[in-house]
């Protein structure tokens, strides 16, 4: 297996028991490759979609990392843990009473919209360099500012006895584990994360990946086969605004030519484009369909003269 010819992005059903780290490792070594990176971290008790970007798809990494993300997952409310989840050290316990499922999703639905969430001590925020999870086996647990999130849907299945289920569908940076520890705290209970499924990562969904025992053996076996799952990376980009530019413009591009911002804005109203300020970034396409660079949005930028190259490909795509 060539290793120029895996370039894209693999979605690996990550199996529980193993960090995300240790996924993107044992995939490296089965498929040979040079470069791999991960959109996304999962904790180990979380399965699910991890995007693997492969190679040269390594320098889109950040568009994956920006999308929203679907879960499903369970819950127990009556307990509360240092991590927030099922596997950390029992801070406290409390009597569960007359607790309905409707008064749950009652709650529930109190956490929709925007929120200011603190990251769990056990995690892969950094502080000085150093995740917060390394503190906190030391014994320093670093206080962070609280992030803002977007829960956009945030359902309980199902609820019997002290466990739940649910179904979350939120933005980056969002923490499930907190999310449920702010639910057991507005339940007056405490509760912790049992287990969690990533069911997608930006436009990429857990029916289009494979177990690390698949890929392994298309690797050995289908070589070919396990190439048509690999998503090229100008595919993956499909769900970026695109602008269609001129073979002589695509020149300019590459060669590193600064483009006047109101001429491309010229260009988009040429071809009638409708261009939201809600879209960070623009893909710029030439006429044989090759993915030339991805760009900032110029309509976020009025006090620029130029436009902003977030990533340009020489070579093409």
């Amino acid at each position: 297996m060539k290793k120029e010819k895996l370039s894209g992005i693999l979605v690996l059903n990550k199996p529980h028991g193993l960090s995300s780290t240790e996924a993107v490792e044992k995939v490296k070594k089965l498929l040979k490759v040079e470069k791999i990176g991960h959109g996304g971290t999962l904790d180990p008790i979380s399965t699910g979609v991890l995007p693997l970007l492969l190679n040269e798809a390594t320098k889109v990494a950040q568009f994956f990392l920006d999308g929203d993300k679907v879960y499903e997952g369970t819950f127990e409310i009556g307990i509360t843990t240092d991590t927030y989840d099922i596997t950390g050290e029992v801070l406290a316990k409390s009597e569960i009473k007359d607790i309905s499922l409707e008064t749950i999703q009652k709650i529930a639905q109190s956490l929709v919209g925007e929120l200011e969430q603190i990251p769990p001590p056990y995690s892969a925020v950094k502080f000085r360099g150093r995740p917060l999870y390394k503190y906190a086996r030391d014994g320093l647990f670093i206080p962070k500012e609280p992030r803002k999130v977007k829960i956009y849907q945030f359902e309980i299945t199902s609820f019997e006895g002290n466990r739940g289920t649910f179904y979350i569908k939120c933005s980056k940076g969002t923490y499930v584990r907190s999310l449920i520890h702010q639910l057991g705290q507005l339940l007056g209970t405490g509760a912790v994360l049992v287990s969690l499924r990533r069911l997608q990562k930006s436009i990429l969904t857990l029916d289009k990946s494979l177990s690390l025992e698949e890929i392994e053996s298309l690797a050995k076996n289908a070589p070919d086969k396990l190439k048509e799952y690999i998503i090229p990376i100008p595919k993956a980009l499909e769900f970026l605004p695109k602008v269609l530019i001129s073979e002589d413009f695509s020149q300019k591009i590459r060669s590193g030519r600064q483009i006047s911002r109101i001429s491309f804005l010229s260009l988009i109203k040429f071809q009638k484009l409708s261009l939201s300020p809600a879209e960070k970034w623009i893909r710029l396409v030439d006429t044989r369909g090759h993915l030339v660079a991805i760009i900032d949005n110029p309509l976020l930028q009025a006090d620029k003269p130029f436009i902003s190259y977030f990533r340009v490909f020489k070579n093409g795509l």
